[in-house]
């Protein structure tokens, strides 16, 4: 189940150009989130991993883009985790996936969340970050390039946008992505709703699996999930250059 979830949350979650590279993918969408703009190895390491990282570097390079590698915990990365640190690159964000098998049982409750397109929805997400910038141009490429079937939703208190997700289903599988709440209104079970909402979506869609990513770190994010029903089944971790961008 590992590789299969990766492959759907690769999928999930687009770039722009791909390069399968004896098994080692290299993604790039113009520098937008880490998950889009690097390398992952979805099999086993193998042999001649200095050609391999040279090579992968060479690409990101040529596209003037600094190399980021995305390590799995299930294909034994000890030795490209060691390779990798030899040569500069420092490990951030070390992060979980967590799943659940969906049945009707999964919901308790059944939210007040608001389906919306996506340009409203991507000035809702952005208000919510407090980031104090305009929708990124690139986010909306891949938000737009999706081709597996999307929710976009919002939760709303007394007319406020309080918290916001996307649903994305692919073969079965929910994967849940770009989660916020305003900091301001955390605790209040938001999330939950936002959730919910997107599992009750997903399991009359016919979905039979859901799944989730989360920095290791964020203790309050993992409990929640795990209340929800979802548990670890994988860690995965970047190495990169000096200079990569910061969004997951």
């Amino acid at each position: 189940m590992h590789k299969i979830i990766e492959e759907i949350s690769l999928k999930a979650w687009p770039a722009f150009e791909t390069i399968n590279y004896h098994g080692w993918v290299m993604r790039f969408a113009d520098g937008y989130t880490k998950r889009a703009n690097s390398v992952t190895v979805l099999d086993e390491i193998g042999l001649n991993i200095e050609e391999k990282i040279a090579y992968c570097e060479s690409e990101y390079q040529a596209r003037k883009q600094n190399p980021i590698f995305r390590l799995l915990s299930f294909t034994n990365p000890e030795i490209l985790d060691k390779k990798l640190a030899a040569r500069g690159y420092q490990l951030i964000e070390p992060s979980l996936v967590m799943s659940m098998r969906l049945s009707e049982r999964s919901l308790n409750i059944l939210p007040a969340i608001y389906q919306e397109n996506l340009n409203d929805w991507l000035v809702a997400y952005y208000n919510l970050k407090a980031s104090g910038q305009q929708p990124s141009t690139i986010h909306r490429m891949i938000l737009t390039a999706m081709k597996s079937e999307t929710l976009f939703v919002l939760c709303k208190q007394n007319d406020e946008i309080v918290a916001c997700g996307i649903g994305i289903l692919e073969s079965g599988y929910l994967g849940i992505f770009d989660l916020v709440t305003n900091p301001m209104q955390r605790r209040r079970g938001y999330a939950t709703a936002i959730i919910r909402g997107l599992l009750e979506w997903g399991i009359n869609k016919g979905a039979n699996f859901s799944y989730i990513q989360v920095v290791q770190a964020n203790i309050p994010a993992r409990n929640l999930y795990e209340k929800l029903g979802y548990k670890p089944i994988y860690k995965y971790w970047y190495r990169v250059s000096s200079n990569s961008g910061d969004e997951k």
